[in-house]
Formats: structure tokens, sequence, C-alpha cells
């Protein structure tokens, strides 16, 4: 099976495509870039850095610089104004793919008819374009594993609402509405399967140029999360959806619902409404991923950075 990742590097971000590119379970034909994080200059660029700091051939391709119809947002004062912590990495060498992103997620679903899944770690802009230019492409794409939405109304940027939901709203109504199989790991859950001070102290003893890239750039998260929690820890909420979307026996606890996104409300705009009882009578178009299992998100992580993890467990 073939993947796309489509994200908006980001922290997190990061620690996906590094396990992803470097665990080599998955066959990653390309990075689409998105509006996000911070903006799609930069979230480019970290994509570009990052394939290049782990020697992949792996293509990057430029996608959507604003959501669909309400103005951007950002999360820069977690990810930093660079959206890698504020560490300001080089240029990269690697240039960025002449295609569009949402051009090649189109080329790439019918090349991989039925064989194409995809991995969204951003807003959802580029595939809900790819899918309203061609209305075939719905029907091509394997399935969607996702980091966005909530399964319990718990936001992280509005009190109802995720940030990837929330970021465009309409977009990933398309895609939800879309048929396309989703699998869904929502805000809660990663907030669940946040790896503690032991993997942090571990990612530090990473000598690889991407691990010493990453142990720098979460400092900021590190010092975010204790400024706000208390704890030293790391919350990489796009690492749990890669580990899910390579080893879905990560997962511990699912359900099949009926997800929706709310376009207007005041205050529920963004929310991704989970019915699970779905007593009208409508089909289930997602597995909604209620808990992971976070130390194997952490050993997959140090895996990825070939750092050294025997007898080593996440704390509780």
């Amino acid at each position: 099976m073939k993947w796309v990742i489509d994200t908006d590097p980001g922290i997190d971000d990061a620690a996906a495509i590094i396990a992803a590119i470097n665990l080599k379970i998955m066959d990653v034909v390309g990075i689409t870039t998105v509006h996000g994080n911070v903006g799609l200059e930069h979230t480019t660029r970290n994509a570009l850095k990052l394939v290049e700091l782990l020697d992949s051939d792996v293509p990057v391709y430029r996608g959507a610089s604003a959501p669909l119809l309400k103005a951007p947002e950002n999360a820069s004062q977690f990810h930093g104004e660079d959206g890698f912590g504020n560490t300001f990495l080089p240029e990269p060498k690697r240039n960025v793919e002449k295609t569009h992103a949402v051009d090649f997620l189109i080329q790439a679903a019918h090349r991989w008819d039925g064989d194409l899944s995809l991995l969204t770690l951003g807003p959802l802009t580029n595939v809900a374009l790819a899918m309203a230019e061609d209305r075939s492409v719905q029907h091509k794409i394997r399935q969607i594993v996702m980091m966005g939405g909530t399964s319990k109304a718990r936001g992280n940027t509005t009190p109802l609402a995720e940030f990837n939901i929330y970021a465009d709203p309409e977009a990933a109504a398309i895609v939800f509405s879309s048929g396309v199989p989703i699998v869904m790991v929502p805000w809660e859950t990663c907030l669940d399967a946040m790896l503690g001070p032991d993997v942090v102290a571990k990612v530090r003893e990473s000598t690889s140029k991407a691990g010493v890239a990453f142990s720098k750039a979460m400092d900021l998260v590190v010092s975010r999360l204790h400024k706000v929690l208390g704890v030293e820890g790391l919350l990489l909420c796009d690492l749990v959806a890669a580990c899910v979307a390579m080893e879905p026996s990560v997962v511990k606890e699912k359900v099949a619902a009926r997800v929706v996104v709310e376009t207007g409300g005041r205050y529920s705009k963004g929310l991704t409404v989970v019915d699970e009882r779905m007593l009208d009578g409508v089909s289930p178009n997602t597995t909604v991923c209620l808990s992971c299992d976070k130390d194997r998100v952490g050993e997959m992580f140090l895996d990825a950075l070939g750092v050294n993890h025997v007898n080593w467990r996440c704390s509780k």
C-alpha cells in the first residue's frame, strides 16, 4: 500500500515524518504541505529540511496556503515562529516539486487506484480541494488515517474544537462526507498518550542529524507543557496517528461512529460530532481511536531515532 503524508510541520508532524520514513513500514510516495501550525512557506521548508536530514528521496509538494473560507489559523505559540521550536533550521538544499499538492493527490489517487492511503496531520484543505476538483478521487483512496477532531468535545483551540479541524472546518466536512473510510485519532486520545520525562531524556540521546535537530526543537514543547500542565513530557499528537497507521495494534480501544463537522455556530464551529448510536439508521464513516498504547508509540519513535530503549518503558 502506498501512502501520502499531508502535513503542516510542526514539531509533532516532524516526529511523525521521522517515524514514517525511518521505520520503513510505510511506502511513502509523497509529502504534501498545507497551511496550519505556521504559514505554508515554513511548513514546506520544514518538510524539505526533514527529508533532507533523513537522507530520504520522498518528494515534497507545496499545497494550499489558506483555508477554503475562513481566515488562516496558526499554532506558532506552541510550535515556534518557524514551526520547529524557533530553531530556525538552515535553508534546505532540496527543492519542492513543481506539481501542486492538490494535483499530485489527484494523480496519485488515479495511479494507485484503491491502493493509496493518506496520513493527514494538518488542516484538510488539500484533500478537500482534490475531492472537489476530481469527484472520482474519493472512490480511489483506500483510507485516511487522521490526526484531528475530538471524541468528547474537549477542544484545544476552542472549548469544543481541535486545531486541525477548526483551521478549515469546511474542508473537514467535505472529507468526512466523502465516503472514504476514516481512522480518526482525536485530541483526547493523543493527550492521554503524552510521553513522559524518560522518553524526553532518551530522545536527547539521539545522535542522528534528524534526531539532534528534533531534540532541540522539542525543548519548546517540553517547556510549554511544563508551564501549562506542570509536568515534563512530550505531546506528539501526529506521531500517535502515524503509529496507528503503521501498526494498527497500537489502538487499544476504538468505536465505529458517524462523524460530522459543525461548520456554523458561534461557539461550536469546528466541532466533530461523534454519533456512536446512529439511531437514525446512518452508517458509520469513521473508526474513532479512543485509547492507544503510549509505551509502544514511545518505542517506535525511539526506534526511528536509532535510540536504544532496552528495558525502557514510558512513565505512566
